[in-house]
């Protein structure tokens, strides 16, 4: 089945780095990719700034026709001048996206809410679809991309279908995913926790995945360490506004920001009908 993939770009290097690396994930896979930019609309300079936007977008597609090599994905480009949130939200249900891409400037995702920026706006406020940031340092490598981190505290449980983007990730690059669980105290699982635990693994089944657990550390802290000590390629959290999500990335000020990851971040959603 073909992937149906939005590509968000401000037409910045970090944008381009960003669609690049989803064309290298997906370079044996049948796609589609939207390339989206929203454009400022001020009323003496609507017109100015619709041909910037389209000439920009043009510029990309120009870059793409240069380095296409796989045939089989289709490109489409969108200039909105629309607010950002409002475009997403209407392209995304129009051409019913799989992904969402964005690329965030320097070596960092930049998702956190203290930025203040286009990246973290998007990725803290959009809950409806699974969300790929990549930061712009960073490129695929399938020989050297082993595996996907998915940190998680057992108290929840998932569905299939939630599960669907890491793994569909996971099989794509012949990664393995390693779950994390981080426990603050030394505390045994739960009886709840261990049966979340249990069904997490048989949902994982068709992919190859390890366990492992870390203990006496924050959340934001344990995941750090355990990239850095691995290096891990990416990082997937679970969109739940309460737990790792909110733990990790809703600073109130820049000052209180200890974790803003240095690799690709996938931003899984929950499930609507679980609410």
């Amino acid at each position: 089945m073909e992937k149906q993939i939005l590509v968000i770009t401000d037409l910045s290097k970090a944008s381009w780095h960003a669609l690049i690396f989803g064309m290298e994930i997906y370079k044996k896979t049948k796609a589609k990719f939207f390339i989206l930019h929203c454009y400022k609309k001020e009323m003496l300079k609507q017109g100015e700034e619709k041909l910037k936007s389209e000439a920009g977008l043009q510029r990309m597609m120009q870059g793409i026709g240069f380095r296409k090599e796989n045939f089989s994905h289709q490109f489409e480009t969108i200039s909105s001048p629309k607010k950002i949130l409002d475009a997403v939200q209407e392209t995304t249900d129009s051409f019913k996206i799989d992904l969402i891409i964005l690329g965030s400037q320097g070596d960092s995702a930049g998702i956190n809410s203290a930025y203040h920026n286009w990246v973290s706006e998007i990725s803290q406020n959009l809950d409806f679809c699974p969300i790929l940031v990549i930061p712009e340092t960073c490129k695929f490598d399938k020989n050297t991309f082993t595996e996907i981190v998915f940190p998680t505290s057992f108290n929840n449980s998932y569905q299939g279908s939630e599960l669907k983007p890491i793994i569909d990730l996971a099989k794509l690059t012949n990664a393995a995913i390693r779950i994390v669980d981080i426990q603050e105290s030394n505390g045994a699982l739960s009886e709840k926790q261990l049966g979340n635990k249990k069904a997490l693994m048989a949902l994982l089944q068709e992919v190859n995945f390890t366990s492992h657990t870390l203990t006496q550390t924050t959340v934001s802290t344990g995941v750090r360490l355990f990239i850095q000590s691995r290096n891990s390629n990416m990082l997937s959290l679970y969109r739940r506004k309460q737990g790792f999500f909110s733990r990790l990335f809703n600073q109130s000020l820049e000052k209180d920001i200890d974790f803003d990851p240095s690799i690709p971040v996938l931003l899984i959603p929950e499930i609507n009908e679980k609410r």
